[in-house]
């Protein structure tokens, strides 16, 4: 049986490992991070924190500053990265070239350097199209790394009013491998 390790990015108020947990109490959250730039007060992860006990593996720190080596193993890599460079809630979103949208990277590093055998990510469906010029581009670019990375890729758009995701968009992508 695989052990039920998981890495938590982006991890907001911990809904993920909420999901992940009530489905099954063997989910193991051996890190997560959460972190707002550009703000004093970090609601989100004083939240987390509030909710799941303080531990040396939740971090409040951008991601972008962290060695992913001291990431621990985990099987399982889930995370709803920023879409604010991907929305239609947003004017001149910049896709995977924006100040948010660019933290993909982030995950395809940890995926290159921690290789978990699955990852769940979710996004805005218009992460499909963008940017808008080039019709897809940078989901190609999502999709080619996974590629690259030897992962195989599954992908739906469901609408989130069936599941209470995100109240400003009408569907969102979950990208499961």
């Amino acid at each position: 049986m695989i052990e039920k390790t998981v890495c938590e990015l982006f991890a907001g108020v911990g809904g993920f490992r909420l999901g992940l947990e009530k489905e099954n109490p063997e989910w193991n959250t051996v890190w997560a991070n959460q972190w707002e730039p550009g703000k004093k007060k970090q609601y989100a992860f004083d939240c987390y924190v509030s909710h799941f006990g303080k531990s040396e593996n939740y971090i409040n720190e951008d991601i972008a500053s962290i060695d992913k080596n001291i990431i621990p193993a985990h099987n399982l890599l889930v995370g709803g990265f920023p879409c604010q460079d991907y929305s239609v809630a947003r004017t001149g979103a910049e896709g995977i070239n924006g100040k948010k949208g660019v933290l993909w990277w982030q995950i395809r590093d940890i995926l290159e350097i921690k290789k978990p055998k699955f990852v769940l990510l979710e996004n805005v469906d218009r992460l499909l199209k963008s940017p808008a010029k080039q019709r897809g581009r940078d989901f190609g670019v999502i999709l080619a790394c996974f590629n690259d990375l030897g992962y195989s890729v599954e992908w739906r758009v469901i609408n989130a009013a069936d599941y209470r995701i995100c109240p400003k968009e009408k569907k969102n992508i979950c990208i499961c491998l």
